[in-house]
C-alpha cells in the first residue's frame, strides 16, 4: 500500500516572507544552513530555500550566496537539496538557472532537484478584514514557452525536476510535457495550496487534494505544501493517502506554536506521521523513493 512508504518531509525554509518577529526564518547563507541542520536533524529529507539579502532580506539570486548555503548543508547533512530558480523579475532562462548549473558539474555539491511551476497565476494578497486585494495588478507568469525552454535546459544538464503546480491546470500542463518527452516520467509532484490571504491557488480541503491526486500517473510520488497558510489539516489526509508533506516558515509563520524553528515544525510533522502509524523517510530512502542517485559520500545521522 502506498500508505506504507515512508513519508517524505520537505522544509521550505524562506521563500520571499520577511522575518517579523521570530529570528528562525534565515536570511544569511549562515542561517539558512543552521535551519537545514535543524530540520535534518528532526527528520526533514529535503530543503528547500530562496537566495536572501544578508542584510535586508530582500531576494537575491547571486550564485555565491548559493554555493555557501550548499557547501555548508553538503558538510554536515545528506539532506536532498532543492532550491528554487531565479526569481519571477528575471525573465532571461540562464538568470534563472545559473545557480543551479555552477555546481552541477560537481559529484558533491550539485543540486538534486530544481522546481518547475507549472503555469502563470495572480499574485495579489487579499486583506479579508478590509474587502479588498492589496494590489491588483501582481502576475507570476510562466509562459509555456519559457517552461519548454527551462525544462530543455535541464534534460541537456540531467538535472532531476519537481512539478510546482498551484491548480489542476498546470497538472495538465505538466503531462503535456512529460508527453513530449521534457519532462521526466519519475517527478515529485508538489500540490501548492494557499490560504485566506492568497486566493490564486488551491484551497487546502479534502476534495480539492482528492482533484490534485486523480491526474498523478501512476508510481509518482506527490507531497502538499501551503503557501500563506497551515498545511497541517491537508498534511493529515496526505500522510494517510500515501503522500508527502512540505512545511516551512517560509510558506506560513506557525505563530500558533509560539517563535519556532524549522527543526520544531518539522518534528510535528514526524510526530503526525508516527499517530498515523507511517514511518518517515531517511535522505537515502527519499532518493531511492524519488529514483535519484544515491550520494554515500555525504554525512548522515548516527543513530540514537
Amino acid at each position: 500500500m502506498e500508505s506504507e512508504l515512508p513519508l517524505i518531509i520537505e522544509c521550505r525554509c524562506n521563500e520571499i516572507t520577511s522575518r517579523g518577529d521570530n529570528p528562525a526564518l534565515p536570511y544569511s547563507p549562515k542561517e539558512i544552513v543552521r535551519e537545514a541542520v535543524r530540520a535534518w536533524e528532526a527528520g526533514a529529507s529535503i530543503f528547500h530555500w530562496h537566495g536572501r539579502d544578508p542584510e535586508t532580506g530582500k531576494p537575491c539570486n547571486d550564485v555565491e550566496l548559493y554555493l555557501e548555503v550548499i557547501q555548508g548543508i553538503r558538510e554536515q547533512t545528506d539532506l536532498l537539496l532543492h532550491p528554487t530558480l531565479g526569481y519571477i523579475t528575471q525573465n532571461q532562462i540562464e538568470d534563472r538557472v545559473r545557480h543551479i548549473l555552477a555546481v552541477n558539474d560537481d559529484p558533491v555539491l550539485r543540486v538534486d532537484i530544481a522546481p518547475v511551476d507549472f503555469g502563470s497565476l495572480n499574485v495579489d494578497f487579499w486583506n479579508p478584514q478590509e474587502k479588498q486585494f492589496t494590489t491588483y495588478d501582481q502576475v507570476y507568469i510562466n509562459t509555456r514557452e519559457n517552461l519548454k525552454e527551462v525544462l530543455e535546459v535541464f534534460q541537456k544538464h540531467s538535472v532531476p525536476v519537481s512539478s510546482v503546480c498551484w491548480d489542476v491546470g498546470q497538472m495538465r500542463t505538466a503531462r503535456c510535457f512529460q508527453e513530449m518527452g521534457l519532462l521526466p516520467q519519475d517527478t515529485l509532484w508538489e500540490f501548492v495550496f494557499t490560504g485566506e490571504v492568497m486566493p490564486a491557488g488551491a484551497a487546502p480541503t479534502i476534495s480539492g487534494l482528492q482533484a490534485f491526486i486523480a491526474e498523478v500517473p501512476r508510481d509518482n510520488q506527490w507531497l502538499v505544501l501551503c503557501w500563506n497558510g497551515d498545511v497541517m489539516r491537508v498534511a493529515s489526509w496526505a500522510i494517510t493517502l500515501g503522500g508527502h508533506v512540505a512545511i516551512g516558515l517560509g510558506d506560513y509563520h506557525y505563530s500558533r506554536f509560539g517563535k519556532p524553528h524549522h527543526g520544531e515544525l518539522v518534528e510535528k510533522v514526524v510526530k503526525m506521521a508516527h499517530t498515523l502509524d507511517r514511518e518517515v523517510a531517511t535522505p537515502a530512502q527519499a532518493r531511492e523513493l524519488l529514483k535519484l542517485p544515491q550520494r554515500s559520500q555525504l554525512p548522515t545521522k548516527v543513530a540514537a
